[in-house]
This record gives structure tokens, C-alpha cells and sequence, in this order.
């Protein structure tokens, strides 16, 4: 199933490029300029079979294997431009299909070559203010727990919860430290990391450890890791690593803390992959009588949680879809396909979860109706 989640929309989108691809190539073909210069042609002939090669072998390598000789900043460039050229080639074939139609001359077909460019112009227009909104609209996200039987001592208690970082070109140091700052503004008196840090193999995983040595809790900084951290082949070094820095990894373990008379126990998991046997022996992990708590990447996670006897379940992953689009109010996102819990607080059997929206990309640095999120959570009895 996590092969399916990865691949099958991937393929889909390849191969729905490579048919435009050929469109387009062929409407060029067909243009004066071209149809006078047989130079101009064979030029457009072989940059579509050096396209295609890339798209549709060169594209997939990149994603799947890791060429440890090529700098991970250049990869996340070049899959960033793939995906860039994939609504280029969108754009540009609605608008030779606009004039397609409009070639003959009536008033209503006229009308549509009118409409044709910024229909066209729409899927780069809406990539290039992805990016901008992935770069620039930070914001803090506050959401009250609401636990019954929660003890006094716990009650109020705030968390400040970073997820899905994602530290490399697109979301680097200065980033990163504006969201550090914007959890440090809440006092919290912990910290959560929620996994993802990086997103390929050779990303620079020190570096992002090292800012984050900038976050401050009064009772500590806990995480769990993600699904990029098995990408990137740094489960260990981070959790090594971590801990020399105060962040305290819960792999398959459990950590019980006092808050006055209050107990609060965290647990966490490595990710879960997708419809797999989840949270397996989690049990043995819950502390009757205190509020448990678990650090899970994998929203899908959350029922089998719940029926573990976990009262909270944190998560991240989805990014909150990343790409939404609202339709007759209700939020439509690739993540929809997957699990139930895209973005937000979600409750079953009084049982929560809250799923961050994160703070960097994957694939394509862009943004729209998730804006990165530095959450900040507070345990509130009912």
C-alpha cells in the first residue's frame, strides 16, 4: 500500500505529461516559423526526446534512488523544475487547445481565445504563488485539547509542536529559526517533533539539529521520527545525534512525567507505514491513571491509538494536504485519498488527535490552503 501512495499518482501525472508533451511538440511543428525551418524542427524533435527521457526515466530514478555523488540540494532543484515544467506544459496546451478552437472566426470562439490565456496562465500562476505562500505565511496554530478526567496539575498545560520541516533549499536555516522563535513565544512546557526533519538522502540533518538547539521547553523537547528519516537512511544518527543536542527520541518507548501531582506519559513510534499492522504491542506503552500521550507521524494511526488507550495522539505528514481546494465547503486534497485526518483536531470515542500542517514541501516547494503551521496546543479538562 505505501508502494500504491507513492507511485500509482506519480506514473499518473508522468504519463499525462509525456501525451501533452508530444501535443505541444506537435502544434510547434505545425507553426510557420517551424514549417520554414528545418533546423527549428529537429530542435524541437530532440528536446522532446530529451524531455521524455528525463520525465519519464530520469524523474523516477531521482525519486527512488539515492545517488550518494549528487548533492541532495541539487535533486530537490531538479525535482522542484520537473514538476515546474509539468504546469508549464499544462499552460501551454490549454492555450494551443483555446486557439484550436478558435481558429475559425466566430464571435463566441473569439470570446474563448480571450479567456484562453489566463486559463492557461492558472496552473504556473497558481505554482508561483504556491511558492511564495510555502516561503512566506508562517503561522501559529492554537488548539485546546479538551481531555475528560484530566488532572488539575496537567490542566494548561502547553505544548508547542514542529513537524514535517523538511530542512534543505526550500525551508533552510532562516526558516526554520523564525519557526523556533514563534514556538519559544508560547512558553511551552514542551516541545514536540513530530518527524520528517529532513527529506532525502545526504540532506544536511546536522544543521537542522543544530537550529533547533534554539527551541526552549521547561520540560523538555521529545520527538518521534517520520517516513523521510527512513528515506534519508538517518534514523539513528538523528536519534544519536538528538539526544546530545536535549531531544529525546521515543522509538517503541515511553517516558512517564509529574507535573505537580499530574502524570503525563509520552510514547512514541518510528512511522507506520501506510494500512500496515499498526502501533503493534502499543499497550504495553499506556500507564493507567496517567494521560497518555503519543508521537506518531501517521494520522492514519489514530483509531488503533485510541483503541490502545492513548487519550492524545500527535501527528504530522499530510501537510495539511499541501494543496487544497475548497469546494462547496469542504477541503479537497491528494491527502483525502489516504486517511480521514488531513489537518487540524479530530475526536472519536472522546479519544483526540491533532494533525499539524507542518512546515516545508515535498516534490514541489508550494503551498495553497495549508499554510505551514508551528502548532500550539494546550491540555485543557473538561
Amino acid at each position: 500500500m505505501e508502494t500504491f501512495r507513492r507511485w500509482v499518482p506519480l506514473i499518473t501525472v508522468i504519463c499525462s505529461c509525456l501525451f501533452l508533451q508530444r501535443f505541444v511538440a506537435l502544434r510547434l511543428m505545425a507553426t510557420p516559423p517551424a514549417q520554414r525551418n528545418a533546423g527549428l524542427r529537429h530542435l524541437i524533435k530532440a528536446s522532446l526526446i530529451v524531455i521524455t527521457l528525463w520525465m519519464g526515466i530520469g524523474l523516477p530514478l531521482l525519486m527512488e534512488v539515492h545517488f550518494r555523488w549528487m548533492p541532495a540540494d541539487l535533486v530537490g532543484f531538479l525535482l522542484a523544475a520537473s514538476l515546474f515544467w509539468i504546469c508549464l506544459i499544462v499552460s501551454v496546451s490549454i492555450w494551443f487547445l483555446c486557439r484550436q478552437h478558435a481558429e475559425t472566426f466566430h464571435p463566441d470562439r473569439r470570446r474563448l481565445l480571450t479567456l484562453g490565456a489566463p486559463v492557461a496562465a492558472a496552473p504556473l500562476v497558481l505554482a508561483g504563488y504556491g511558492t511564495y505562500l510555502a516561503r512566506t505565511s508562517m503561522v501559529q496554530q492554537q488548539a485546546d485539547l479538551r481531555l475528560p478526567g484530566l488532572h488539575p496539575d496537567l490542566n494548561g498545560l502547553r505544548i508547542a509542536q514542529l513537524t514535517d520541516i523538511h530542512f534543505g533549499p526550500f525551508f533552510g536555516t532562516a526558516a526554520l529559526r523564525r519557526a523556533i522563535d514563534m514556538a519559544n513565544e508560547y512558553k511551552p512546557h514542551l516541545i514536540f517533533l513530530t518527524g520528517d526533519l529532513v527529506t532525502r538522502f545526504g540532506d544536511d540533518m546536522e544543521s537542522c539539529l543544530r537550529t533547533l538547539r534554539g527551541l526552549k521547553a521547561e520540560a523538555g523537547i521529545y520527538g518521534c521520527h517520520g517516513n523521510h528519516e527512513i528515506y534519508a537512511e538517518a534514523l539513528d544518527y538523528a536519534t544519536t545525534q538528538g539526544a546530545r543536542y536535549g531531544f529525546h527520541f521515543l522509538r517503541r518507548r515511553a517516558e512517564l512525567l509529574r507535573f505537580g501531582q499530574g502524570r503525563l506519559n509520552l510514547a512514541g513510534y518510528d512511522y507506520q507505514p501506510l494500512h500496515a499492522p499498526y502501533l503493534t504491542g502499543a499497550e504495553s506503552l499506556v500507564v493507567p491513571g496517567a494521560t497518555n500521550l503519543l508521537l506518531q507521524h501517521n494520522p492514519d494511526t489514530f483509531p488503533r491509538a485510541a483503541q490502545a488507550g492513548f487519550d492524545v495522539t500527535l501527528s504530522g505528514h499530510t501537510h495539511g494536504g499541501q494543496i487544497n481546494v475548497e469546494i462547496l465547503h469542504d477541503n479537497l486534497s491528494a491527502a483525502r485519498f489516504f486517511t480521514p485526518f488531513v489537518r487540524g483536531l479530530y475526536e472519536r470515542d472522546r479519544k483526540l488527535v491533532y494533525v499539524s500542517s507542518g512546515l516545508g514541501t515535498v516534490v514541489m516547494p508550494v503551498r495553497l490552503g495549508a499554510p505551514p503551521e508551528v502548532s500550539l496546543l494546550r491540555l485543557c479538562a473538561i
